[in-house]
């Protein structure tokens, strides 16, 4: 019995471990990043506003998004988008207007963005209209 119970425990931890997988890449690359920053506006006539923090992670290859949108901005998709408008990273439609993300992006993306954050931005289509934020150092 005692072995049996030591078993379901276990199970429990592991599955404890892998729901969080997510929110440990999230806390890694956020402890080792580099955080980059966009505030959000309304572009063609839209409406809401809005903040995504990007951290990177060179080792990992790495970026995470916190994103904050205002209340009323019913976000349908997003992007960070790179020079010539390139994709460089999805960002997860949230479902309380706030969300955190990690995707995998290459090498060359991480240190452009870290050379060059102006030529990067965020763009998020929202039924409110497009919102769009150009990537600085946060310490700018």
């Amino acid at each position: 019995m005692t072995t049996r119970k030591s078993h379901l425990m276990l199970a429990g931890c592991a599955a404890l471990a892998l729901a969080g997988c997510e929110t440990v890449a999230e806390e890694v690359t956020s402890a080792v990043g580099h955080e980059l920053i966009a505030n959000l506006s309304p572009s063609l006539g839209g409406s809401g506003s809005g903040k995504a923090e990007i951290s990177l992670n060179d080792t990992g290859n790495m970026l995470c998004t916190d994103l904050e949108l205002s209340s009323g901005v019913n976000m349908t998709a997003g992007h960070v988008i790179g020079p010539g408008g390139a994709v460089v990273a999805d960002i997860d439609v949230p479902d309380d207007n706030d969300s955190d993300d990690c995707d995998n992006v290459t090498d060359a993306d991480i240190d452009g963005m870290r050379r060059n954050p102006g030529s990067y931005r965020v763009h998020i289509a929202a039924t409110t209209g497009d919102l769009n934020g150009t990537l600085r150092h946060d310490r700018d």
